[in-house]
């Protein structure tokens, strides 16, 4: 068995998802950027916690609901106290929780978060000595196909990663093998250490 190197690639959101709404002051549909900021609010024996959003342009606020008129032992010691600090990893956390958005009706934009990719070697092991294995970590929902993520990494046109792809010179190992598949986590792009792709390979490791 031949050792490899085999690379993680790991997308970090730069920014955070955007909420298309209307805004009463600018009386029309305007977006809303996540202010990594919670609202905490106590009635007698309840608690409502919102997730605060303003207008880009009048800066009007929007208050989205994660609990509302939830018992204070129902939640978690840890969670309430970041959220009363305004914790920016627990905002990350709840900016990409999908099911926030459905509970809200909220209509949110992931297409506008950029991502910065953090490559690390890993050590693993492969039979074929001939591939290169880079495995995909991103902790949040990512809305970017595999050939966007290779184009802007490699900076090469889709149709050439396409082609490449059809002739079997960079495949996914994921039951689908599609260039159409959006990012997921664990999933791995595999490429060929055959001669055409030396300088392919160059760009990436």
């Amino acid at each position: 068995m031949s050792y490899l190197k085999k690379y993680q690639w790991e997308l970090v959101p730069e920014k955070l998802p955007v909420v298309k709404r209307n805004c009463p002051k600018c009386n029309e549909k305007a977006t809303y950027i996540n202010t990594e900021k919670f609202r905490v609010n106590a009635n007698k024996n309840n608690l409502d916690i919102w997730m605060i959003y303003q207008c880009e342009k009048c800066k009007s606020t929007y208050n989205m609901t994660i609990y509302e008129r939830i018992k204070p032992f129902d939640i978690n010691k840890e969670e309430y106290e970041k959220f009363l600090s305004n914790d920016k990893e627990l905002a990350r956390k709840y900016a990409f929780n999908l099911n926030m958005y459905s509970k809200n009706k909220a209509e949110v934009i992931f297409e506008t978060v950029s991502y910065a990719l953090v490559q690390k070697e890993l050590n693993a092991s492969y039979i074929k000595e001939n591939e290169l294995v880079f495995e995909i970590c991103c902790k949040y929902p990512v809305e970017i196909r595999v050939d966007k993520l290779l184009s802007d990494i490699l900076g090469l046109s889709r149709s050439k990663i396409k082609n490449m792809h059809n002739r079997g010179l960079i495949f996914i190992n994921d039951g689908k093998n599609s260039m159409n598949s959006k990012i997921k986590n664990k999933m791995e792009i595999h490429v060929l250490k055959v001669e055409e792709n030396i300088e392919l390979l160059e760009l990436i490791v």
